[in-house]
């Protein structure tokens, strides 16, 4: 049915050619990007509304649960539309037919050359519509996820979802971060969700066991990122502590660093603006999404207690030369709004993050963070961030920061 549909819908794309005026209508539409050509069943609903401000700027919204995603870095050429995603560098070049849409989804941005086909369909609001049935359960709850079990690969998430009819949405966590915002549906003994946010592409599905497990559960966020995966509720289950993910050495050397910014001015720890200050140094990917809500999130703690000593940096690990990170470096901190230090640490990978930070012990994720106290002891780490999109968790992470912050800012005082 889901084939048939999605068929449906491409002749209807290209059924369009021939109309004398291609205009992009205002309202909602169903975006679809197919991630991988050799598994249609796989292909990645999203929603979409174009609309107009009230100054008259053309927008569309993508919106996944609770975040809404503006992207006014809109162009109309002819019957093309050019759309940039904010923050990251997903691109979107797509031809208007009739009342829907046909092209390409580019995940890095046209300049790499990857692409995925995309379509949209005009008046659709429904994220799956070719799933209807009445849900034979309520997933509403915390799940233990295993992925890829038996395998060297293998993992254990944790799932929290909101079951309402048959919309569902929720977030997974890992001991890296989340997954973000994920909204989708539970039809008959079907589950599925999904997610575009300019840096991830995800969608996964699953079945519902008549003992209420989710089972033959299928990920994909690139033709190369896929997985398997199995859930059973289980409300109390706990991903591992940050203290047995990750430690300051035995008699490690003291913690420096010595980078350029974007200026190419070099910046050392021991430089006067970090004296006396609290220090929190972060590992970040400006391509990283999970570092995008660290840095919001220290964004506004920085407006806060910049006065009172409070010094965040960010080591930005990405592209092989700064000359080719700067660009995507200057866009993350212009939309973000982060007005702290950034800095060039070296290409993205785990040999450069385990270089740089040189006296951590453990697991470490993008982001890692390291809390320096006014003389210059380390005297926290951690690794990973859950978001806004896990609720009551992001909520914990920030108020229990913001009080650890507020305790160091107190010492020496």
């Amino acid at each position: 049915m889901r084939n048939t549909i999605c068929l449906l819908l491409l002749i209807t794309i290209l059924s369009g050619g021939c109309a004398r005026h291609n205009v992009l209508k205002q309202g909602p539409y169903l975006g679809v990007i197919r991630i991988d050509s050799t598994e249609h069943e796989m292909d990645l609903p999203f929603n979409m509304i174009f609309a107009l401000t009230p100054d008259g700027q053309k927008v569309m919204q993508v919106s996944n649960a609770g975040e809404v995603i503006i992207i006014n870095e809109l162009a109309l050429s002819k019957d093309t539309i050019f759309m940039k995603f904010p923050v990251f560098t997903s691109e979107i070049i797509a031809v208007i037919r009739h009342d829907s849409l046909i092209g390409k989804y580019y995940p890095k941005g046209k300049q790499a050359g990857n692409w995925y086909s995309f379509y949209a369909v005009q008046g659709v609001t429904d994220r799956f519509p070719w799933a209807g049935q009445k849900p034979c359960a309520d997933l509403t709850g915390r799940w233990k996820i295993t992925e890829n079990a038996g395998t060297a690969d293998s993992s254990v998430m944790i799932g929290e979802f909101v079951q309402d009819s048959n919309h569902i949405s929720g977030t997974i966590l890992n001991p890296g971060g989340d997954y973000r915002y994920l909204e989708g549906k539970v039809s008959g003994n079907k589950f599925m969700i999904s997610a575009v946010d300019g840096a991830h592409t995800l969608i996964l599905t699953a079945s519902i066991s008549p003992q209420g497990r989710l089972e033959n559960g299928r990920f994909m966020g690139n033709p190369n990122w896929k997985s398997s995966w199995t859930a059973e509720k289980n409300e109390t289950f706990m991903l591992p502590g940050m203290d047995e993910l990750l430690k300051v050495k035995t008699k490690a050397p003291t913690f420096t660093f010595d980078f350029p910014d974007f200026n190419g001015d070099k910046v050392s720890l021991s430089d006067p603006r970090f004296y006396n200050k609290v220090v929190v140094v972060m590992a970040i990917g400006t391509w990283c999404p999970n570092c995008l809500d660290e840095t919001i999130f220290f964004r506004d703690l920085y407006e806060k207690y910049k006065d009172k000593g409070l010094e965040p940096v960010s080591l930005c690990f990405e592209e092989k030369t700064l000359e080719a990170s700067k660009p995507r470096v200057e866009r993350f901190i212009s939309q973000t709004g982060a007005a702290y230090t950034f800095l060039y640490a070296g290409p993205r990978g785990r040999e450069s993050l385990q270089s740089v930070l040189f006296n951590l012990d453990g697991r470490m994720a993008y982001p890692t963070s390291l809390f320096i106290d006014r003389k210059g002891v380390i005297r926290k780490v951690e690794t990973g961030f859950s978001g806004p999109a896990t609720g009551r968790h992001y909520t914990n992470y920030t108020e229990e920061t913001t009080k650890f912050i507020e305790s160091l800012l107190a010492e020496g005082q």
